[in-house]
């Protein structure tokens, strides 16, 4: 009986040792040897209405949220595979489309850019970036509108409002990495490798990228590092990697404005006037009524007047009437600047200040920025850009260069570049610029026209002209 019983208790002592040892190897496997996250697509509808009479495959690609991080969660991105007619189909090599921003969605363009005149008869590929609105999770930082129209409403001067925004933009912060979001996995170079993913799962051996403004430095970033898979690049008035934006963009903006009133007017008086006039008002405090509602505005709010002008093709030749109005005090049209700030953002904001704070604020000095703003008074204290460096204090991101290397080897197939001749946020220099990763690019500039000449009917024309070309197989 006494054997029976020590082989019980052997049997035992075996197989809690066992057990130990598994528990063991689970907890370091766990801390320190998680398996490659699998990325996949997962067919379930996405939030869009098929209002295009085309077939569509949509889904949703499901991928690490920070593929430096070997247990990273899953995200899942949004996108559409929407099919030409076989009978009409020209190519079997999709035109991945996307929005620029960062941050801005890119989904709805599946319903309305197949009936340009290059879409009608090409597959259209498009995803959205991740974080944007429709992702999961999405980076929307809606306490920054609710602080943002509540300030303006209770008559909070600009001042204020900049403090109220540094509040709710820690507040997007906050509740973000307080539900568990990766901050560090938004950026351009994590967006390269989702277009990749997606490629390899639908089974598409090359695609036609098409970037506008911000995401013609994410195609060009792909077609850099994926060069066998691209065959041809489209950038809409591109924001090239190599370009501190907001050091440029006081130079930038006041060039361009300088230009454009000598291309109309074929004087500079009109300008010097202009820029006395904005001087003179630097301290000035305006009011207007808008349903009742008394709101204060000042300077800067009479220079988006012009700047609003300067943002559509159409408009441009209301530039010069609307500067003659503003100068003698007559600022009408700011209902409209004030209802735009009472107005609730479709950019997923947490992902445009995770891109911005990780990738272009480290390449950029907050002294630079602040010399090229004193060269150009009637714009001091004017925000170029809608991130700062008092702001980045409080996104606190990773640089994107800690643990990334930006790709380097220029990308040497045809690409089309085009620029707005009067586009102040990416002017033709920048196009340029853009030429150092492209080399066989071709630059087409646009007369009177600003950002995004590309949806305009002679950019749409010179996209389908270059996108027959590379049908016919004819060289660029």
């Amino acid at each position: 009986m006494q054997w029976r019983a020590a082989v019980i208790n052997f049997i035992i002592q075996f197989t809690m040792m066992i057990g130990r040892i598994a528990f063991l190897l689970f907890l370091i496997c766990s801390l320190g040897c998680a398996e490659p996250f699998s990325e996949r697509i997962i067919e379930s509808s996405i939030p869009l209405e098929n209002n295009s009479n085309r077939e569509w495959r949509s889904g949703w690609l499901s991928a690490p949220e920070n593929r430096s991080n070997p247990t990273s969660y899953a995200i899942e991105i949004p996108f559409i595979l929407t099919k030409a007619d076989s009978s009409i189909r020209v190519s079997d090599i999709p035109v991945l489309i996307m929005s620029g921003g960062p941050g801005n969605a890119s989904l709805h363009m599946a319903n309305g850019t197949i009936y340009s005149p290059w879409g009608k008869t090409r597959d259209l590929l498009v995803m959205d970036q991740r974080g944007t609105t429709r992702c999961k999770p999405s980076l929307a930082c809606p306490e920054i509108d609710s602080m943002r129209i509540k300030g303006m409403k209770d008559g909070f001067g600009q001042n204020s409002l900049d403090s109220l925004k540094l509040v709710a933009v820690e507040k997007c912060y906050n509740r973000l990495t307080a539900s568990g979001v990766d901050l560090n996995g938004y950026h351009t170079l994590e967006s390269v490798e989702d277009i990749e993913a997606l490629r390899k799962l639908l089974e598409i051996d090359q695609l036609i990228l098409y970037g506008m403004s911000y995401s013609c430095n994410l195609m060009a970033a792909y077609a850099q590092k994926y060069p066998q898979h691209t065959k041809a690049l489209i950038l809409d008035s591109p924001l090239p990697h190599q370009a501190n934006y907001d050091e440029d963009a006081f130079y930038s903006t006041d060039n361009i404005l300088k230009n454009l009133i000598q291309y109309y007017t074929d004087s500079e008086e009109l300008y010097e006037g202009w820029t006395q006039y904005i001087i003179s008002i630097q301290d000035s405090l305006f009011s207007v009524s808008i349903d009742g509602i008394i709101y204060p505005y000042d300077k800067n709010h009479v220079i988006d007047l012009v700047l609003d002008k300067m943002g559509s093709h159409g408009t441009l030749n209301e530039v010069v009437p609307t500067i003659q109005k503003v100068i003698t005090g007559n600022h009408e049209g700011i209902e409209d600047i004030i209802g735009y700030g009472l107005g609730k953002t479709s950019q997923a904001k947490g992902m445009r200040y995770s891109v911005w704070v990780s990738e272009e604020l480290p390449e950029q000095k907050k002294t630079s920025q602040e010399s090229q703003e004193a060269k150009y008074p009637w714009l001091k204290d004017y925000p170029v850009n809608d991130i700062t460096f008092e702001m980045a204090a409080i996104w606190k991101v990773n640089s994107l260069y800690d643990n990334h290397e930006w790709p380097e080897t220029p990308y040497d197939g045809p690409t089309l570049i085009l620029s707005g001749q009067f586009d102040p946020w990416t002017p033709p220099r920048y196009g340029r610029l853009m030429k150092y990763y492209t080399p066989n690019a071709e630059q087409i500039i646009y007369p009177e026209h600003t950002h995004l000449p590309g949806f305009s009917e002679p950019g749409m024309t010179d996209i389908s002209d270059f996108l027959n070309t590379l049908s016919e197989g004819q060289s660029f």
